[in-house]
């Protein structure tokens, strides 16, 4: 089951940047570019999962669509993916799915953008809660225990349910929310000039321990 929830108001290799990637890591690549990182195609191990690069990937998968519509990409804030990254683990953290934490201090968005030092005039968020693996929704599941893989149940022959790469599980995010017409609204919204992207890996108790992410996009105008 997917959750979608929005709110508007000199040379490295491509490999070693992945394993090391920075703030700084988004002044060197663009949208062309980043994709020819290798780590991207690799499976999410989620006992270990890169999360600088998986947020990475959901920024500059994002920025295809604002190319797509003939906008301007959006420039990186590292502020704003602490914001990001911040709630997608305490949603994880604290159980809860909602723009509005259980934290006081950061109940509401613009309180977790001035945590940050930020108080942009216009801001906006996107949340998600999400299949970790390739699953094909509405299919049912065998229990993965002992061998721990996912595989479908009620077929003839043994379907594995393949783990996420960092960029598969980044473009299907970014399609979930582009499907959506107000998550589409903040991702392709003009008035929004930066992003930060943010998520959190978590295992659903009603569907069998599935690994599962939260993500969050958070929006800012300057």
């Amino acid at each position: 089951m997917n959750r979608l929830l929005t709110l508007a108001f000199v040379l490295i290799s491509f490999y070693s940047s992945a394993q090391s990637w920075t703030y700084e890591s988004y002044h060197k690549y663009n949208e062309a570019t980043f994709y020819r990182i290798e780590a991207l195609y690799e499976a999410i191990d989620f006992d270990h999962v890169n999360f600088p690069l998986l947020q990475a990937a959901i920024f500059y998968a994002t920025n295809e669509e604002r190319v797509k519509a003939k906008l301007k990409p959006f420039e990186f804030r590292s502020e704003i993916e602490l914001v990001a990254s911040g709630h997608a683990q305490d949603m994880v953290k604290y159980g809860f799915y909602s723009h509005t934490s259980r934290i006081r201090i950061k109940r509401s968005v613009r309180d977790r953008f001035h945590l940050e030092g930020l108080n942009p005039e216009f801001f906006g968020e996107n949340i998600c809660s999400t299949y970790g693996l390739q699953y094909q929704a509405g299919r049912k599941v065998n229990p993965p225990y002992p061998s721990g893989e996912f595989t479908y149940a009620l077929t003839s022959k043994r379907e594995v349910i393949p783990p996420h790469t960092y960029l598969s599980f980044a473009k299907s995010v970014v399609k979930l929310w582009m499907e959506s017409p107000g998550h589409r609204q903040n991702i392709l919204n003009p008035q929004f000039k930066k992003l930060g992207c943010g998520a959190r890996v978590y295992r659903e108790k009603n569907f069998y321990n599935m690994p599962y992410f939260m993500v969050v996009q958070n929006f800012g105008s300057d």
